[in-house]
């Protein structure tokens, strides 16, 4: 939430992303579809302040003054990385407020804090794969199979979507195509050295 008590606003982050996790240009999603980036959100009730009787006018004037420089910036928790790995950014949300927690307007612009920094999810995940298994047939087509996943160097594994789908290796290929023979037929083993 924007305040830390009373009346604020919360923002998160909408991205355009495709199938791969990646982020496109936002013209590539439906614009009715476009979720909201920001809603109202409520903290406890701001303590009272005891203000000056305005039968005093130079005390509201100094408290004007007071008030003014007691206007601060103030941030919010930073969002999610806007990749899984290299060269992402996140966002956070910066507002001026009055020592109550209401939205100010006369924060210094030199001290705001930035809104967005890059951020550095580890290396990006990629394809592995292991060995072919056996083939399921001697003749005739049958198919072998092989582990293909996407993961980390470390071996932290990750779903399909988070690697190049497009260029997946398959897990799955035909083999021993050669067409079987007719019919039966006698298979010989070598010949034994052993003397009977």
């Amino acid at each position: 939430c924007s305040v830390t008590c009373g009346q604020g606003k919360t923002t998160r982050q909408v991205l355009c992303v495709s199938f791969s996790d990646q982020e496109v240009d936002a013209s590539e999603c439906d614009p009715d579809d476009h979720p909201a980036l920001e809603q109202d959100c409520a903290m406890p009730q701001c303590p009272s302040q005891s203000r000056p009787s305005p039968s005093s006018p130079k005390t509201i004037t100094r408290s004007n003054v007071v008030h003014s420089h007691s206007h601060q910036w103030r941030t919010g928790p930073w969002g999610a990385c806007s990749s899984t790995c290299a060269g992402g950014f996140q966002r956070r949300v910066v507002v001026c407020q009055d020592e109550n927690g209401y939205p100010a307007k006369s924060c210094e612009d030199r001290s705001r804090p930035s809104e967005q920094q890059s951020c550095e999810s580890g290396q990006c995940p990629q394809w592995v794969y292991g060995n072919w298994g056996e083939c399921t047939k001697p003749c005739g087509g049958g198919m072998k199979t092989r582990l293909v996943v996407c993961q980390r160097p470390n071996g932290e594994r990750f779903n399909d979507l988070s690697c190049e789908i497009h260029d997946k290796p398959p897990d799955q290929e035909q083999c021993n195509t050669q067409q079987c023979p007719a019919g039966p037929q006698w298979s010989t083993d070598p010949w034994s050295s052993v003397r009977s």
